[in-house]
Parts: C-alpha cells; structure tokens; sequence
C-alpha cells in the first residue's frame, strides 16, 4: 500500500501559460501636426473599443521657454484644450478621426503637443505626442 502512495508525484501536467488578456487600451494613431493660416492644425485617429475615454486633453509645451530649453529635455506641457467625446459618435467602436488647431502660435516656435485620454473617473493618460517647427 505504501508503494501506491508514493508513485504519484503530484504532477498534473506540463504548465499551461494563461492565455493573453484582451486589450482594452484605447488606441491613437496617425497623430499629425501641420502648420495652417490660422495655426497649428492637430489631426490623429482614435479607436476606443470598449468606450473607456470620455474626455481628450490637448497639451502644449514650447521649446526655449522656462523648464522647456533643450530638446532632449523632459518637457513641461499646459492644457491648451479638450474634446468631449460623444458616446453616440463613438457607438459603433470605429476608428475615428479627430482634430483641433491651435490658433496661440507664433512663427519661428517649435512646439510639442500631446494628447491625454481621460476616463470618466478622473484617470488620465499620455496617449500620443508631436513636434512642429512652425514656420
């Protein structure tokens, strides 16, 4: 009886990994920017499948002011604008295009914008980022 009892090991079988969780992250895509007659136009692609981002923060930082002096230097960036997005523009989950243009630009300036996807709780996120000498 004893010799049964220690045969079986206890192993079940090779381990199995988990499989992969799905991704839920909204995604942009194709952020551009390009100098317009009224300032900088901002255009990009938002695919948000699950309907997680209620809100999108523009920011801007300026190359040479205080805190902004090199460009390999981290950045300091201001809320220039935000987007409200509907829910019924984004009911089918589709990849949507979307834009804003900064009218408080001089020429000569280069400039970063980044966007922030917010949720409805309050969580932020840096989604996409790009640099403009504008001229």
């Amino acid at each position: 009886m004893l010799v049964v009892a220690f045969t079986a090991c206890g192993l079940k079988g090779n381990p199995v990994p988990y499989p992969p969780l799905p991704d839920k992250k909204p995604a942009v895509k194709n952020m551009e920017a390009a100098a317009a007659a009224d300032g900088v136009a901002l255009k990009w692609s938002l695919q948000d499948k699950y309907g997680l981002i209620d809100k999108i923060g523009i920011e801007k930082s300026e190359l040479g002011t205080p805190g902004n002096e090199c460009r390999t230097c981290p950045r300091t960036f201001s809320r220039i604008g935000q987007i409200t997005l509907s829910k019924e523009k984004f009911a089918e989950k589709q990849l949507q295009v979307l834009n804003y243009t900064d009218s408080d630009v001089v020429k000569g300036k280069v400039y970063t914008y980044r966007l922030m996807l917010c949720e409805g709780d309050g969580n932020c996120s840096e989604a996409s980022q790009v640099e403009i000498d504008y001229r």
